[in-house]
């Protein structure tokens, strides 16, 4: 209860600074409460991530994330529409936040949830935290997709806002977004990482087609569907992270923190250098290759070092093991990509069956080698 009360203390300061914020007397009072009301808007984001870890499975956090965010972008853009456009640059904004206020702490008050000390998917053979190289990689990681994917929004052909494609009109998109890179993400983080990735092509995408104006649009609007897998990615990398590891649910709110840095010193840089486009352009394009760089020495250490048994002898070390301990022929199958470091959602699309059926031969494959967990298992086999 304790924490559910510290959540709501910290939501109506939140909503008491903003208060004091939007009816300043003076610019100097709306700046320090403004900077105070953001660091509780902070705290507000680090509170529903660390909750997304404790009670959400790592199978289904990109899609609950991923239809919370789209919902909350697609709402704050209907509010933006009242009062022809001009709601939410009014005092009336107050009284909608106080609402949802109101609202959230109804549902957390009604919401029974137990005590955890770790969240369902933690794994207690591991150390209490991830090395330090993999944080420091990961951290780096957002830092740049998010520097180099906001200078890429003052490019020369950045801006095609016109009659019909405005910049409220494209959060639809970006809900949109949002929803399919969390199911995707679900289904496959190593799919919806390269998705992340992709979506840094499209300022150097509208450059080259510049001239074509129906091509640049279409492009605008694509880009701002692929922003949501961006979106998505740098939370769910570091939600991970703490939902693997015991004692490291601080790193929930990690993927926010340096993603919203690399926002800042993006966006600072592309201000500075928006009318030199030749040097701004080539400043991205060479931050786009050193974050390609660093984002597939990331991928490939999540995702690839679990499992280092040569090529050529993997597949004859596989049926061996599967023959030693009797598995069926399916068992065998989810076995086999359980070693690739697939999640059950993944292991499930791979198969085309249920995440139940996965998890009812992931329990028969543990309880035929005696194993507690898939660390175990995998730690078994390497050692064969």
């Amino acid at each position: 209860m304790l924490k559910k009360r510290t959540f709501i203390i910290t939501m109506f300061a939140d909503l008491f600074f903003m208060i004091l914020a939007v009816l300043g007397s003076n610019a100097v009072s709306t700046i320090i409460w403004g900077y105070l009301m953001n660091i509780f808007h902070g705290l507000v984001a680090g509170f529903y991530l660390t909750e997304l870890v404790v009670s959400v499975s790592q199978q289904n956090r990109g899609i609950v994330f991923g239809i919370g965010y789209g919902v909350g972008s697609i709402g704050s853009w209907l509010l933006s529409l009242l009062n022809s456009g001009s709601f939410l640059k009014s005092s009336s904004v107050l009284f909608a936040y106080a609402i949802l206020v109101l609202c959230t702490m109804g549902l957390l008050l009604n919401c029974k949830t137990e005590a955890q000390d770790f969240p369902a998917d933690t794994d207690k053979t591991l150390n209490t935290k991830p090395a330090g190289n993999l944080l420091f990689l990961s951290a780096v990681t957002v830092l740049l997709l998010s520097a180099v994917k906001n200078m890429g929004f003052y490019f020369p052909t950045a801006d095609l806002t016109n009659d019909s494609i405005t910049l409220e009109f494209t959060r639809a998109f970006y809900a949109i977004g949002l929803i399919v890179a969390g199911f995707l993400n679900d289904k496959n983080r190593k799919f919806g990482a390269v998705l992340c990735l992709a979506a840094l092509f499209f300022p150097f995408l509208m450059l080259l087609l510049k001239s074509n104006a129906v091509a640049g649009t279409f492009l605008w609007i694509t880009a701002y569907v692929f922003f949501g897998f961006f979106a998505v990615y740098r939370v769910i990398l570091f939600s991970d992270l703490a939902g693997k590891y015991p004692n490291s649910l601080y790193l929930a709110g990690f993927g926010l923190m340096w993603g919203r840095t690399g926002d800042v010193l993006g966006g600072f840089a592309g201000m500075c250098l928006k009318k030199q486009e030749v040097l701004l352009v080539t400043l991205v394009a060479v931050l786009f290759f050193f974050t390609v760089i660093v984002f597939f020495s990331l991928y490939h250490k999540i995702y690839y070092s679990t499992f280092t048994i040569p090529e050529k002898s993997r597949e004859v070390l596989l049926q061996d093991f599967a023959q030693r301990f009797s598995f069926t022929a399916r068992e065998a199958e989810v076995f086999k990509l359980i070693t690739e470091n697939c999640s059950n959602g993944e292991i499930a699309a791979n198969l085309y069956i249920s995440e139940s059926t996965v998890k009812f031969h992931v329990k028969n494959i543990l309880k035929k080698t005696q194993c507690v967990n898939r660390i175990e298992l995998i730690a078994m086999l390497n050692h064969l």
